[in-house]
């Protein structure tokens, strides 16, 4: 899935306030962090990853972890060691931005 125009502008503008839910450090990529961050994800729909300096592990590693781990996280932006993962709340009382991705023609 791709979010494109207007839709990934709107989650860019909302995720430019967020601090960073998780940090990923030298442990690098691992089974608990990538449930820890479908966790967070499921909750809250949008949220912000950062690398810390001393991890080993680049952007494009962490964005096609989370590809094959769940193909409904989506990669919104990357800004240096920031980034930013969206994915539709399974339970309706957590959608807040895709309502709001609906409304957006």
């Amino acid at each position: 899935m791709i979010i494109k125009g207007k839709k990934n502008r709107y989650l860019r503008s909302q995720a430019a306030t967020m601090k960073p839910l998780i940090q990923v450090g030298r442990e690098g990529i691992s089974e608990n962090l990538l449930n820890q961050l479908e966790l967070l994800i499921n909750k809250n729909e949008l949220i912000k990853v950062s690398l810390l300096q001393n991890t080993i592990v680049e952007p494009s590693e962490l964005i096609e972890a989370l590809a094959e781990f769940d193909e409904k996280i989506v990669h919104i932006q990357t800004i240096g060691s920031k980034m930013v993962f969206y994915k539709k709340a399974p339970k309706i009382k957590y959608r807040k931005y895709s309502n709001e991705l609906e409304n957006i023609q």
